[in-house]
């Protein structure tokens, strides 16, 4: 595919970064979000001091609020929204002249329905829309330092997805493809509730032995709930399966994990959103999964936990004590 332009919507630590490795691999980027207060700081300083302080932005990548002239000139539009708000990025991103490929690295699910963002892309776009998730271990810090990186671009609508992940790729970020949109988008979610249950666990310094207990019982509850939905299991063992729920589960600069400690020490969840500025990704997928009916306590005992915590008051050590003392099954 050579070179391509890029809209990246979103300009939080994440849009900005990927922002960074695009232009790096040299691409055409353009970085515009709803935050048009914020976009107008990083256009005059060229630094987003609010989500990524400390690394400039090159001159080349265009820092601009959205207009229909932006969308017609992309190849690609990379939504880098969180997911309560993936719908209504959605419903600015229109073109009518132009038809661009939809990417998004939002990891979640839709907040009414549970739905995974894929099927709200393509009830957008349409069925033939050409569209794929950027999902895997990736902290935002690390990639705009040109630390080195790899995630996954899952598709099956892409005509050329390999051509598309080499115009992505440079030195420090390797783009890998996969045909499992499902089980891709299913990893970067869940794992987000996993690493709560991980921040929990290791503030209430239940120790390293409880910790891999957790992040091993919850890859299987990925597995359990990408089964149910047409995932392939494979998926689940690769970047954006168990690359990033360890990532997420055993290192401080997950938001999620952050939560977690917060919650382990005594705090709770409106605390932890205070101090804050919002809350990380897990909270609203856990909530989405629970709300849609999708998971249960027996498959689920970790993640229908987690929600219990936060919306319910279960203190964290029943919860503990409850996931030791269940009745004890074979472990596949």
């Amino acid at each position: 595919m050579g070179h391509a332009s890029f809209l990246v919507f979103g300009a939080g630590a994440w849009g900005t970064a990927l922002s960074l490795q695009l232009n790096k691999s040299g691409n055409e980027v353009f970085l515009s979000s709803f935050d048009e207060e914020n976009l107008s700081a990083i256009a005059s300083t060229r630094i987003n001091d609010k989500y990524l302080s400390g690394v400039e932005l090159p001159k080349e990548i265009r820092v601009t609020s959205l207009t229909q002239e932006v969308l017609g000139k992309v190849d690609c539009v990379v939504i880098c929204v969180k997911s309560p708000y993936f719908s209504k990025a959605l419903s600015v991103l229109n073109n009518a002249s132009k038809s661009f490929k939809v990417l998004w690295a939002t990891k979640g699910f839709d907040p009414d329905s549970g739905a995974l963002l894929s099927k709200i892309v393509s009830r957008h776009y349409g069925e033939d829309a050409e569209h794929g998730v950027l999902s895997g271990p990736t902290f935002a810090e690390e990639l705009a330092l040109n630390k080195p990186a790899a995630i996954t671009l899952a598709t099956d609508t892409i005509k050329d997805p390999s051509g598309l992940a080499s115009s992505m790729s440079n030195k420090s970020l390797r783009v890998y493809i996969s045909n499992d949109p499902v089980g891709v988008q299913l990893g970067g979610s869940l794992k987000n509730i996993i690493a709560i249950a991980s921040g929990i666990s290791d503030a209430m310094d239940m120790g390293a032995n409880a910790r891999a207990a957790l992040i091993t019982r919850g890859a299987e509850e990925m597995r359990a709930l990408g089964a149910s939905m047409g995932a392939n299991e494979t998926t689940f063992s690769g970047l954006s399966g168990i690359g990033d729920l360890v990532l997420s589960a055993t290192d401080n600069q997950s938001r999620n994990r952050q939560l977690g400690m917060h919650i382990g020490r005594g705090g709770n969840l409106d605390s932890f959103k205070e101090i804050n500025n919002g809350a990380p990704e897990g909270v609203h997928a856990v909530s989405a999964l629970v709300n849609a009916g999708m998971v249960n306590d027996d498959r689920f005992p970790i993640t229908t936990r987690v929600y219990k915590i936060l919306f319910e008051g279960l203190p964290a050590e029943v919860a503990a004590t409850e996931l030791m003392t269940r009745p004890l099954r074979s472990e596949n």
